[in-house]
């Protein structure tokens, strides 16, 4: 009678267990929350954070090319990360344009961004030369480059526009 029972048992709770093993919806849509917080905050904080003295030099001289050469790393270092803050169903259309400006075109066109990404991470690097070699004007060129080919590179086919809450 006792092994009857604790079958009984193990069947009563692999029927409570088992569809919640399966069913991970809302588990997911955490995750994909994480993910997009975890972007906008290094997006924010690594990637703008060090971009903005870097376009200051370029713009109003101010700082020192050694700034520019600590912020370009910086800003490299930071690219480096960008791609694993971008998982499947985290985009427009999994969530609202108000959540997040990630185009359904980032993965359609995966290899795509990911250029683009090693695109921000190559002209960092480059930058982080020039700004040690000291030459503001060729500082100022490479700041034009890298904001083209590797900010813009991403953002203007994989961002969409900002959309007020």
């Amino acid at each position: 009678m006792r092994l009857a029972t604790k079958l009984a048992s193990v069947i009563a709770v692999a029927a409570v267990v088992a569809p919640l093993a399966l069913w991970t919806g809302p588990l997911e849509a955490a995750g994909d929350d994480a993910a997009i917080k975890a972007r906008i905050d290094l997006m924010r904080n690594d990637v703008l954070k060090n971009w903005k003295p870097i376009t200051a030099y370029a713009k109003d001289g101010k700082g020192t090319p050694a700034d520019v050469s600590r912020h370009a790393k910086a800003l490299g270092d930071a690219a480096k990360k960008i791609p694993s803050l971008f998982p499947k169903g985290t985009g427009r259309g999994d969530f609202p344009d108000t959540v997040t400006r990630a185009l359904p075109d980032i993965w359609q066109d995966w290899k795509g961004f990911e250029k683009a990404n090693q695109d921000l991470i190559d002209q960092s690097a480059i930058l982080v030369k020039v700004a040690d070699g000291g030459d503001q004007d060729a500082i100022v060129k490479q700041i034009g480059m890298t904001g083209k080919m590797g900010c813009g590179g991403c953002h203007k086919p994989f961002r969409g526009a900002k959309v007020k809450k």
